[in-house]
């Protein structure tokens, strides 16, 4: 068995807690640092169907990429939302370890994973914290760079469509060819000017709203939003991996697992 300290210090020697944003609430979010954990489980947000996955599975530690808590709360009641999710894992004794936007900003990280499954060649990143640019580990957040073939709008939002397996939304001309391709994984409206000033004909993200769709028809570029649960669902694998292969480094045991009831709550109807 290994503590969850051990764990918090392995994510961090991979995505280093440092590179997450300021506004961002990463690392031990529930538990005890000394607690031990022979089991864990990797998942995009500790939702209650996750959560009781962690317990049937007989997990002491889940490592989720969102927090669970952003903000300061003002109470803790057990009849409600975070209150009950909070008071379920200590009773159960499952620590909660938050991993983000250092995640994000970290080389493999969610934006390395799409940028992998693209073959996007010659990347830079669409925002950098330059006080973190000297660091191996630092990619920043977004990645813009060139497809390895040539191809217009239409036939990557097809690419993206099956090799994710989701239903994905598209700003723009399908015809339209693509030079440079920007990615951000999650929420990446906020980037849209920063991607346009950049030189892209088309951005992949996700939970792009209506007034942040008649900007980029503006601006001329493209999107393909692939939704959040998609582009960022890529990074669970890897982190179960790692913690896996880290643990076998160290001479521990620890059995690292996958969520497999978590699920994208969007769904399209035809």
């Amino acid at each position: 068995m290994v503590r969850v300290r051990q764990i918090i210090d392995w994510i961090d020697s991979w995505a280093p807690f440092r590179f997450a944003r300021s506004w961002d609430n990463s690392g031990l979010q529930v538990g005890n640092p000394e607690a031990l954990v022979g089991r864990v489980l990797v998942a995009l947000d500790a939702g209650s169907d996750v959560l009781g996955e962690a317990k049937k599975l007989g997990c002491q530690c889940l490592v989720t990429h969102h927090p669970l808590l952003f903000r300061p709360i003002q109470n803790l009641r057990t009849d409600s939302w975070p209150g009950n999710l909070i008071a379920e894992a200590i009773v159960s004794g499952i620590n909660i370890i938050a991993a983000h936007t250092n995640v994000d900003a970290a080389r493999g990280g969610t934006n390395g994973r799409l940028q992998d499954l693209l073959g996007l060649e010659g990347v830079s990143p669409i925002e950098a914290d330059a006080n973190l640019s000297d660091e191996s580990r630092y990619m920043g957040i977004g990645l813009i760079g060139k497809l390895p073939a040539e191809m217009n709008v239409g036939e990557l939002a097809r690419q993206l469509n099956d090799s994710l397996g989701c239903n994905v939304k598209i700003v723009g001309d399908l015809d339209k060819p693509l030079l440079r391709t920007a990615i951000c994984t999650g929420s990446g409206a906020s980037l849209i000017g920063d991607v346009v000033s950049a030189g892209a004909d088309v951005y992949i993200t996700g939970d792009i709203k209506y007034h942040d769709a008649k900007l980029a028809e503006e601006y001329g570029l493209a999107i393909i939003d692939v939704g959040h649960f998609a582009s960022e669902i890529l990074v669970l694998e890897p982190i179960a991996a790692f913690l896996a292969s880290r643990a076998i480094e160290e001479g521990s045991t620890l059995e690292s697992l996958v969520s497999r009831t978590e699920k994208d709550p969007f769904r399209t109807i035809r």
